[in-house]
């Protein structure tokens, strides 16, 4: 392609990363028209007109459904058509002005999305206009592909936290409100600030959208969410804070610290009858990473077993942690029969480029 073009797509390309609608469609059209002379641009879906810019604007309307049947032809196929005569092009409206185009499809995953169509009046599509429609459309499909590839990957992203807040926790919903349901005959104004409570924590699980916090924010949730376990099990349970103030600037996967913390009261002090200590610990290391630790003086178990409970919530921080910091971010876990347990994770001490 021509140096000039070059210049087109690396101005057009920043808009064609969100996908093809009509923002970016109405600026690559106004943007090629403008620079190769021609006498009228656009570029189309498989349903509809998204930009037009030139002559025929009375007739092929933005919005409105492509007119000719050599589009429809080089949609259906995805192969680039010319026409070099009015008649080829079959256009359905009479005394229009133009009289070839060229039209190379959009290809993303095999299939046609859409085209760009270059148009001249009264003088055929020159070799040269040919060449640079295919290279643009080329270089155009494959940053579609990438805008798709992107949204995939977000989709997947908020489904699988969508996912882990929908089950969040199914034993600790049952407990809670088996809880509460016991204090409404006991003590009927802690039932009552506790469905409060209930339903504010749940709001603010369902309403967070990011990938990442604040450490501090999600220590905020962990005390949320031991408020209900207090009004379960009591002075029984206690748990210990050990947070060094610097470390809770250190970003973290949303829910991350608390399914740690239920894991250790459900399976490693529940056996007990919910009695021991669940300690919670943070602290900047030396090599510009922070280190949080979840440790519980219950039952214990065989690292390498079997994962204690369903294992749902650990798989899925440990994944989560790995995916936004790498290997080096697993989960850690020391344990024995008899001797508690503890959980490590180290995540970088400044915020990652992903959680920006």
């Amino acid at each position: 392609m021509p140096a000039n073009v070059l210049d087109l797509v690396v101005e057009a390309l920043p808009h064609l990363r969100g996908g093809l609608g009509l923002e970016s469609a109405s600026f690559t059209a106004r943007l090629l028209y403008e620079h190769l002379g021609l006498d009228a641009c656009a570029v189309v879906d498989t349903e509809r007109v998204l930009a037009y810019v030139g002559r025929g604007e009375d007739h092929h309307l933005v919005g409105g459904p492509a007119l000719t049947g050599l589009t429809h032809r080089a949609i259906a196929t995805g192969a680039v058509c010319t026409a070099r005569t009015r008649e080829e092009i079959d256009c359905p409206v009479a005394g229009c002005p133009l009289t070839s185009v060229t039209i190379a499809p959009f290809i993303v995953g095999n299939v046609a999305v859409g085209a760009l169509k270059l148009y001249r009046a009264g003088t055929p599509i020159a070799e040269d206009d040919e060449r640079v429609a295919v290279g643009l459309a080329r270089v155009f499909s494959t940053s579609l592909e990438v805008a798709e590839l992107d949204a995939r990957s977000a989709l997947v992203t908020q489904a699988e936290l969508d996912a882990l807040r929908a089950r969040v926790s199914p034993h600790f919903l049952f407990n809670t409100l088996t809880t509460i349901a016991a204090l409404t005959r006991t003590d009927p104004e802690r039932a009552h600030d506790l469905v409060v409570d209930f339903a504010e924590y749940f709001r603010d699980s369902l309403a967070h959208h990011a990938e990442s916090v604040s450490l501090d924010e999600e220590l905020e949730h962990v005390e949320q969410y031991l408020r209900f376990e207090h009004a379960r099990f009591g002075e029984r349970l206690r748990v210990e804070f050990d947070i060094d103030p610097r470390a809770r600037l250190a970003v973290v996967p949303v829910l991350s610290v608390q399914p740690l913390v239920e894991n250790a009261i459900g399976h490693g002090l529940g056996p007990k009858g919910g009695g021991g200590t669940v300690r919670i610990s943070a602290r900047p290391g030396d090599d510009d990473v922070t280190e949080i630790a979840v440790s519980d003086d219950g039952v214990g178990f065989v690292p390498g077993a079997p994962s204690r409970g369903n294992g749902i919530g650990f798989d899925n921080v440990n994944q989560r942690l790995t995916k936004l910091f790498g290997p080096a971010s697993a989960l850690r876990v020391e344990s024995a029969p008899g001797r508690g347990a503890t959980v490590t994770f180290r995540v970088p001490a400044g915020v990652p480029t992903s959680a920006r």
